[in-house]
């Protein structure tokens, strides 16, 4: 098991980053979507950044206006796909050993779900294949909401029983807006679990709280993940402007949890 800090604090900040740099020698998960949002980035130049961080690295592919998964527009799907090739090529240039997939991004009010869900797989299979030959994890999270969601609870650990080349990554959050039983979706991955996104909200809301600060029962979820029998990366994924020092008190909350050291 090993701690990553993704780096969703520092969005609108992105400079500041360099306080958590000069402080923590664990894992980064780097969004390719850039530091905010909104212009596109050369990631070349981006990773000099990152270039001296002694720490693996997780490398979180793009998201907004694509969509692997859309049933409507092929040229979206496979626009999509291009860039997420793209995203695994430069993940393995810099050394990333795992990319964070979202295989669909809901923005019609007519949801083909099934139509959605068949595009999804194809494009994880391809991307999958081109994973494994780079030599990278390529970890698929549980993303939308209630009718919105790609996947029911069962139908996402299924996935990972058809397609042998991903690996699942559990977003605790989504799962919990979801009214998903976290724990039991944990143990039913077992080893197809190579990541977990730790964060809390209200059940409402994507609000990428403190661990503790919302309506998470994370007693279950700490059971299922000390009993996981397998590496993992727990990544904390805390909202914006999150203090550099209660990120590090919690990665040792992390820690005491999951009775893993590790070296700041």
């Amino acid at each position: 098991m090993a701690i990553f800090i993704n780096l969703l604090p520092y969005l609108n900040r992105i400079d500041d980053c360099k306080e958590l740099l000069d402080s923590w020698q664990g894992g980064l998960e780097i969004s390719m979507d850039g530091p905010n949002w909104v212009d596109p980035m050369n990631w070349t130049v981006e990773f000099s950044r990152f270039q001296q961080h002694r720490g693996p690295l997780s490398v979180h592919s793009p998201i907004w206006e694509l969509n692997l998964a859309s049933a409507r527009y092929e040229v979206l799907r496979n626009y999509s796909f291009d860039v997420y090739k793209q995203s695994l090529a430069w993940s393995a240039k810099i050394g990333a050993e795992q990319v964070v997939v979202h295989p669909s991004l809901y923005s019609s009010p007519l949801f083909l779900r099934s139509q959605s869900q068949y595009y999804a797989k194809e494009n994880l299979k391809r991307l999958g294949e081109e994973a494994k030959k780079l030599g990278i994890d390529m970890a698929v999270e549980n993303v939308g909401f209630h009718e919105t969601a790609l996947f029911n609870e069962e139908e996402f650990v299924r996935l990972f029983e058809e397609i042998p080349t991903i690996s699942a990554l559990v977003d605790v959050g989504h799962s919990h807006i979801n009214g998903w039983d976290t724990a039991s979706l944990i143990c039913q991955l077992g080893t197809r679990l190579s990541a977990v996104h730790l964060h809390d909200n209200d059940a409402i809301s994507d609000l990428h709280l403190p661990i503790g600060a919302g309506t998470l029962e994370w007693g279950g979820i700490w059971d299922a993940l000390r009993s996981a029998d397998h590496p993992f990366r727990s990544i904390l994924e805390y909202g914006y402007d999150t203090p550099m020092e209660l990120l590090l008190q919690h990665v040792k909350l992390v820690e005491h949890e999951l009775e893993e050291p590790q070296v700041l």
